[in-house]
């Protein structure tokens, strides 16, 4: 069977397939390479206005209309307590709560957790004390939550719409021939 048997009249060709395939494939390469360093180098900058600035986020246009907001993702903690000195730890618990001790000096994992959880970090004095009780618990520290890392869109409702409307309209032509090292069509 011939490839003009097999396809119908108006079907593109085999070799039309391979082309635009071919085309569409570079073109995906060349500006997933671009959109990564674009993002990179945006990210560096609002990371560095979020820390200088206390930048939250910034709206993106396209034209005049706004198609996304750009935020810098925030830990959910400003940090937590862990456990920096086990002995001193241990002693407290042992002393304290001798019924959540094992064996061996060991706190139980879970009355552990539960104590972590009622910890709360005295910036004034640097120390951690019990929630409850103000009690200062003894082997603990303080452990910041690191700065933010990322960022991330949140787009308009029609926001990737207008963006493909921006694109179709050609106002984007110079970007895309700039993209693709080539020199945009006159007129």
């Amino acid at each position: 069977m011939t490839e003009q048997q097999e396809s119908p009249p108006d079907a593109p060709s085999l070799a039309q397939l391979g082309q635009k395939a071919s085309v569409l494939a570079v073109m995906s390469a060349r500006l997933k390479a671009l959109s990564d360093d674009a993002t990179a180098d945006f990210r560096t900058a609002m990371l560095t206005a979020h820390e200088n600035d206390g930048v939250k986020s910034v709206a993106a246009k396209v034209g005049e209309e706004k198609v996304a907001t750009w935020t810098v993702k925030e830990a959910k903690a400003a940090g937590k307590v862990v456990v920096s000195n086990l002995d001193a730890f241990v002693d407290w618990v042992i002393e304290h709560h001798p019924e959540h001790i094992r064996w061996e000096p060991t706190v139980i994992g879970s009355f552990q957790t539960a104590l972590l959880g009622a910890a709360v970090y005295d910036e004034a004095s640097g120390t951690i004390t019990h929630k409850e009780t103000s009690e200062i618990l003894p082997g603990l520290t303080w452990e910041p939550s690191p700065p933010p890392s990322s960022i991330a869109p949140s787009w308009a409702p029609d926001g990737k719409k207008q963006v493909m409307d921006f694109l179709r309209s050609g106002a984007m032509n110079t970007l895309v021939a700039g993209a693709f090292q080539i020199e945009p069509a006159e007129g």
